[in-house]
């Protein structure tokens, strides 16, 4: 449980979830068995659901993992025509390049083995959606870096921002945290301080921040 919700409202969503893609199954089972943080399966939901609605091309994806969530998008909406997904560890980019292989999705989503700063600098594609979920001590500066690579309408979409609501109630924070819910604390606070964003925090999963810029009308 994430400690952002009460426990049988979690459960609840979670029961709810019917999955029947034994691949998606599968991943779930591996990150369970090896501690492997994926996306929550409500936060899965949220964010199919937000595809659905803005209906993006091209997503980047900071934080790969075993590659469930790129996976699960790109079986999700047929509109999707390219994920450059970013991960750091050697091991994580093995296992997920074996995932994207097995669904036969290599065409769409693309491994890069790269901290995700560094992506970030040498990028110069647009996107229509960007999902940050990799070291959550430094979503400002991939946030930041990552707003050039924002195409118009655009969406960033940031997971785990209340991060076990060690964010929100001080007598969660673990002493080695520290420092991450210190940097996520002040994202958020300056995100907010923003006026050219709509930003909104979203209780789900472990805590998710939508963030496009304002247009004319806003």
């Amino acid at each position: 449980m994430t400690n952002i919700n009460y426990n049988f409202i979690e459960e609840y969503i979670r029961d709810n979830i019917i999955y029947t893609d034994e691949k998606l199954i599968e991943m779930r089972k591996y990150a369970d068995e090896f501690h492997v943080p994926i996306v929550e399966p409500e936060t899965e939901e949220f964010i199919k659901f937000l595809i659905s609605v803005s209906k993006p091309k091209r997503i980047l994806e900071l934080g790969t993992a075993i590659g469930y969530s790129s996976i699960s998008f790109a079986k999700f909406s047929k509109r999707i025509e390219l994920i450059d997904t970013v991960e750091i560890r050697e091991e994580m980019a093995d296992i997920a390049k074996k995932n994207i292989q097995d669904e036969n999705l290599e065409d769409i989503i693309k491994v890069h083995l790269l901290d995700a700063y560094d992506y970030l600098l040498d990028c110069d594609k647009k996107y229509d959606l960007i999902f940050i979920d990799a070291a959550k001590g430094q979503y400002e500066k991939y946030f930041n870096e990552a707003l050039k690579n924002l195409d118009k309408n655009g969406i960033i979409i940031c997971d785990n921002v209340l991060f076990k609501g060690m964010v929100a109630n001080q007598e969660l924070v673990k002493r080695r945290k520290k420092t991450i819910v210190k940097r996520l604390r002040t994202f958020l606070k300056d995100m907010k301080r923003e006026e050219e964003f709509v930003t909104s925090i979203v209780p789900i999963g472990d805590g998710v921040l939508l963030v496009r810029e304002k247009d004319e009308e806003d």
